[in-house]
């Protein structure tokens, strides 16, 4: 028998391997989309009527302990990995979609949704951030709206039943967008929030030392993005 015919044969085991690994993971995956699944029904009681299902705080923290375990897997893989795990499982229980409002920058602000939602949410185009948002109202979607499209965020303060989830940032600002639906607060990221200030009051913010970016303005008030951990403290974490 040849050498090569004996790297052949030692490539097919490995092969073979793999395979049955492929074939452990799915069963694993699957295991922990029925646990999961388990644990929503558990809860159903808890859960408001019309309230997306959504646990960014959860998510944030799943995620940060898991690349804080890997020696090989990029931080950036592990995220796309289980938030695409994690949207399966909430569509499972309770199907959403995503309501779509981006004149300028639609394509690039898609391929950020699949990103951070996963790839199983459908995604919708509607005619306007008002059209968005009245789907965000009923909780059978997120509203991801472009920003720069009127001043639509500056009445989220006066309408408590919907958040801003998270923002979905470009460089440079064009093609970001903001994910608005129906969510408790408690569910929310803790690091990070999004607030609507006026003038003085984000001249105060800014003079007290706080980590806050204005991502658009209408009038006196500002939308702004307000980081809880500075960021050189949150990457040394």
């Amino acid at each position: 028998m040849t050498i090569a015919n004996i790297n052949m044969r030692d490539i097919d085991c490995l092969r073979e391997e793999i395979d049955a690994l492929d074939e452990e993971l799915l069963a694993l995956i699957e295991r922990r989309l029925d646990l999961a699944a388990s644990i929503a029904a558990a809860k159903a009681e808890e859960d408001e009527e019309g309230e997306l299902l959504l646990r960014p705080a959860r998510e944030a923290s799943i995620i940060a302990r898991l690349a804080s375990m890997t020696t090989r897997i990029p931080r950036e893989s592990i995220t796309a990995i289980w938030r695409e795990l994690m949207a399966i499982n909430l569509q499972a229980q309770r199907p959403i979609e995503i309501a779509l409002s981006a004149e300028r920058h639609p394509a690039r602000i898609q391929l950020m949704a699949r990103a951070r939602f996963g790839t199983i949410l459908p995604i919708r185009e509607t005619t306007s951030p008002q059209a968005a948002l009245a789907k965000a109202r009923s909780g059978s979607a997120i509203a991801l709206i472009e920003i720069g499209e009127g001043d639509w965020w500056a009445d989220l303060a006066a309408e408590p039943d919907l958040v801003i989830i998270d923002g979905l940032l470009a460089e440079g600002g064009r093609g970001s967008a903001l994910a608005v639906g129906r969510l408790s607060a408690d569910r929310l990221c803790e690091d990070r929030s999004y607030e609507v200030l006026e003038r003085s009051e984000l001249a105060a913010r800014l003079g007290r030392g706080e980590v806050v970016c204005p991502l658009a303005a209408s009038g006196d008030r500002h939308l702004c993005v307000i980081e809880r951990v500075a960021p050189l403290a949150r990457r040394a974490a």
